[in-house]
This record gives structure tokens, C-alpha cells and sequence, in this order.
């Protein structure tokens, strides 16, 4: 592993973690829409009335891509502004990142079990959405250590010098999704109702309350 600390190399090789992160978050957004099928016709009137029956089924599908979709897109985000401040790399780096992606592509899977037991006589299933909870708990446990590593001076990961106030408010807004999902879980399992579910809704309120904490103080290191 020392190749990976050549001077000639580091720039380079930190760019190809990079873009072989975004090559992840692009397959496994890409791959939520292949569990939605076209409706089937076979066999029946061909009226918009048996279109609209042979489509309705798959409105839950739908419903759960556009929502992972936009997890997805929140973790690039996330990942993204992580990356800004990464000057260098590790191999302890390369470990964390891939345990951060391994929750990535294994979305598309939790989505498509958990859309595929979320309504009528499964909407009662825990489980389904139990697999769907813990993917959302790796991703952002898992983003909380990325963020942890790479804010330490001690790992020399950084050229940047940040402030407390700032980690503060990166880790809770880290946490949210997390924190929301495992209480949404609590909640369908003690009124035994998918109802509890809708806690989930309380999401853009939680962003919103972290929205006015302290945002961002950085200093760049000078040499």
C-alpha cells in the first residue's frame, strides 16, 4: 500500500476514489426504476378503466423510488460537501468510504422489498420496512465516522481546521434520518398500525429546526 502515498500519485488517486463513488450513487439510483414494470393489458378491455386498474398497483412502487431517489440524492449531497474538504487519503479512508457505499447499493434491493410489502394485507409486515430502516441507520452511521476521520487533525485527511460549532450542526443534521426512521418503526410496532409510518413526514420539520443552528465556520490551514 505505499504507492498510495507517492506525491506524484496522491492527487490522482484521491480522484478515483472520488469518481468511483459517484459511479455507485449513479448505478444504484439508476437501478431503483427497474422494479417498476409496465402495467400488462393482456387479457383484458383495452379501456383506460383497465389501464388505470392494471397501473394501480404499481403506485406504491412508484411512490418508493421517488422517496429512495431522493434519499439517494440526499447522501450524494452529503458525500459530496464530505469530499470537498479531503485532501488527502488512507487506506482507514478507503474503508469507511466503501462501508458508506455498501448501504448505497444495497437501496435499491431494501426499496424494492419494502414497496413490494407496503400495502393491503402486508401494510402490517415489520420487517420490510425494519430492512429499509437499518439501510437508512448504516448510510448515516456510516457518514457520521467518514465525518469524524476526516474532521480530525490527528488523521492528517485535511487541510482544514474545523470549527466546533460547525461539526455540531454537520452531525445532527447527520443523524436526522436515523433518528426519524427508527422512531417511525417504534411507532408501527407498538400501535401495530403502518400509521406510524407517517412519522416519517416529520422529516423536512426536523431539517428545518437544524436549519437555523450555526451552519458553517472553516478556516483553511495555512502551511
Amino acid at each position: 500500500m505505499k504507492e498510495l502515498y507517492h506525491p506524484a500519485k496522491k492527487e490522482f488517486q484521491l480522484e478515483r476514489v472520488i469518481l468511483f463513488s459517484d459511479a455507485v450513487f449513479a448505478i444504484a439510483i439508476t437501478l431503483l426504476i427497474i422494479d417498476i414494470k409496465v402495467p400488462d393489458l393482456s387479457g383484458t378491455a383495452i379501456t383506460d378503466a383497465s389501464f388505470w386498474e392494471a397501473f394501480e398497483p404499481v403506485i406504491p412502487k412508484i411512490l418508493s423510488f421517488l422517496f429512495s431517489f431522493a434519499m439517494i440524492a440526499m447522501y450524494w449531497s452529503k458525500h459530496h460537501q464530505l469530499f470537498g474538504f479531503v485532501t488527502r487519503y488512507s487506506p482507514r479512508l478507503l474503508f469507511l468510504n466503501f462501508a458508506f457505499l455498501l448501504g448505497i447499493v444495497i437501496m435499491p434491493y431494501t426499496t424494492a422489498v419494502y414497496s413490494e410489502y407496503s400495502e393491503g394485507m402486508y401494510a402490517l409486515l415489520l420487517l420490510p420496512f425494519l430492512f429499509y430502516t437499518l439501510n437508512i441507520v448504516l448510510c448515516s452511521v456510516s457518514l457520521y465516522f467518514l465525518w469524524r476521520y476526516i474532521s480530525n487533525p490527528k488523521n492528517q485527511i485535511s487541510d482544514f481546521e474545523f470549527e466546533r460549532p460547525f461539526l455540531k450542526a454537520v452531525m445532527r443534521r447527520n443523524m436526522i434520518l436515523p433518528f426519524v426512521f427508527t422512531l417511525s418503526l417504534l411507532a408501527s410496532w407498538m400501535f401495530h398500525s403502518p400509521y406510524g409510518r407517517f412519522v416519517l413526514f416529520t422529516l423536512p420539520l426536523f431539517f428545518r429546526l437544524t436549519r437555523t443552528r450555526p451552519v458553517k465556520t472553516l478556516q483553511k490551514n495555512q502551511p
